[in-house]
């Protein structure tokens, strides 16, 4: 297993020399249940050796001060090696296993099982294990200039492999090439589709607006695979879990294809408005003009059914004898990257500022080129300003996950996935029901997950769908309870996040039990129509 539980502390190989049996297993037994110091929050730390003599009395804690001594001092790759999260080690597990490096570290131990297969059944294999930290740790790799290499890295059969179990993960079935492809070629080509999708935009199109931080983390890697490929479509499938997770599981093939025109060369998003900011185009006749020709030599050949004298599902079986599932384009491409990064977007995310504290600004974009093996030549590395946190007096609101994730609210939400497709966008709106203080730094985090600019923008949501009966459930649920109303909402509390976790910290007195009876603070976990894990923590 590579995997740990929270708090774990795992001893490679226990060495006593004892004169007696009896005396070494009870020290065995003795560092089983020894107070171990912590390591940090969502930290892992490895320790290479730690070397001990004394009675038998003596050695537990002269092992846990030693370990102590170790915690506190910097990363020495001969000894100590400390990573701040999962995330951040599966990052740099999968670079060191891409170059070579990976048998060479003595704190990759653990993971030895994958070193001797091909590097791509290895990656896919690692990722397969930790779906849901995956946007995190595609954010990670962007973080360190290396998500190229590693997507590219993949073959296109075992991307597919992920995206089927991601999708699996989510609550779909993942649709065929085929489907994505023509869907996208009709959306463009077609006019009585273009027009149709013009007047959804109102809806939920103009909704799935990309964050600039979305765009510049996969167009470098996106725009050396074909549409068909594996890989193209597993990172899809991030970005939707991402900006629209409730579409994603209802209009799956339709939602994916949409996602894939912000992307098409050259690509819809590379218009900036009035403060420099990168924004996608809606499909508007302007963008498809400029799309099309380029569109006809991206997307892969989808002959009709009279053209290859063959039914649509028999070209589908046929994709099925490739072993890369029909996906094409399989060797990785020499890759360059000429990105200007342009002014300081002082505007991005303004609405942040002093609002949600974090160790690095939310306004900073800036781009450094580095040099990569395996062929790439440059790629950005980019500030993450998604692992952060901030304090809250509204953290009451992430109760009502719990009540959104009921199975009729399940069921509405789905129902309107096209009015509200984001998970965050129904948390808000039924937020508001019950008054919640739009200057908290809460509803600007829900902004900034929604795309927005300024936590203002949340105005243009529309209103929350099937209202009369989602407050009819609400006060079925609750009602006598006493809950629902708006002290429910009143929690201080720290939440940290990431593209995958969010995480709620409160104080033990923070309990309340009503609220518990009712249910409402019980740990949502894996949220798939919000695409994140979600954890609430009572200290």
């Amino acid at each position: 297993m590579s995997t740990l539980a929270a708090d774990t502390v795992a001893i490679h190989r226990l060495t006593v020399r004892a004169g007696q049996q009896r005396t070494a297993d009870n020290l065995r037994d003795t560092l089983q249940s020894a107070a171990w110091p912590h390591a940090g929050q969502d930290s892992w730390v490895f320790i290479r050796r730690l070397q001990v003599s004394g009675t038998a009395r003596q050695l537990p804690g002269q092992m846990l001060d030693q370990t102590r001594q170790h915690l506190n001092t910097s990363n020495n790759p001969d000894q100590v090696m400390r990573f701040a999260s999962l995330a951040e080690l599966l990052a740099a597990l999968l670079a060191d296993l891409l170059r070579g490096r990976a048998g060479f570290n003595w704190y990759w131990r653990r993971w030895a099982h994958w070193f001797d297969l091909p590097v791509s059944r290895a990656v896919a294999g690692i990722l397969s294990e930790h779906l849901l930290l995956l946007p995190s740790v595609c954010a990670r790799l962007a973080q360190r200039g290396e998500l190229a290499a590693v997507w590219l890295g993949l073959s296109g059969g075992d991307a597919r492999q992920l995206a089927v179990e991601l999708a699996g993960l989510i609550g779909f079935r993942l649709p065929s090439v085929l489907e994505v492809a023509e869907l996208l070629r009709s959306e463009i080509d077609s006019a009585e589709k273009r027009y149709e999708l013009v007047a959804v935009a109102q809806t939920w199109a103009e909704q799935m607006s990309l964050r600039p931080l979305l765009l510049m983390q996969w167009r470098p890697v996106l725009r050396e695979l074909d549409v068909a490929d594996g890989r193209y479509h597993l990172a899809l499938l991030l970005i939707g879990r991402e900006t629209a997770p409730l579409l994603l599981q209802q209009q799956p093939a339709r939602a994916l294809a949409f996602l894939a025109s912000c992307f098409v060369s050259p690509p819809p998003a590379e218009t900036k408005d009035e403060d420099g900011e990168l924004r996608p185009a809606m499909l508007d006749d302007a963008t498809q003009a400029r799309v099309r020709p380029s569109l006809s030599n991206a997307l892969p050949k989808v002959p009709s059914a009279s053209q290859a004298g063959r039914t649509r599902e028999q070209a589908g079986r046929d994709a099925k004898l490739n072993p890369d599932t029909g996906v094409e384009n399989q060797t990785p491409l020499p890759f360059e990257l000429n990105h200007d990064a342009g002014p300081d977007r002082t505007n991005s995310g303004r609405f942040l500022q002093n609002r949600i504290p974090a160790n690095r600004s939310f306004t900073d974009s800036t781009l450094r080129a580095t040099e990569l093996e395996q062929g790439l030549q440059f790629e950005p590395v980019i500030d993450r300003p998604e692992f952060a946190g901030f304090h809250t007096t509204q953290g009451g609101l992430l109760y009502l996950l719990n009540m959104l994730n009921r199975s009729e609210m399940r069921g509405l939400m789905l129902e309107h996935a096209e009015t509200l497709p984001s998970g965050w966008a129904w948390l808000y709106r039924l937020g508001q029901e019950l008054q919640l203080n739009e200057d908290d730094a809460l509803v600007d985090f829900i902004a900034l997950q929604l795309g927005f600019e300024d936590y203002s923008e949340l105005a243009q949501l529309p209103p929350l769908p099937a209202r009369k009966q989602v407050l009819n459930l609400a006060q079925r649920w609750y009602g006598k309870t006493g809950v629902w109303q708006p002290k429910l909402l009143a929690l201080a509390a720290q939440i940290q996040y990431s593209p995958s976790h969010i995480d709620l910290y409160a104080p033990m007195n923070a309990i309340r039990l009503p609220v518990r009876l009712a249910g409402l603070d019980i740990n949502p976990g894996w949220l798939p129509w919000l695409g994140r894990v979600v954890s609430f923590h009572y200290d």
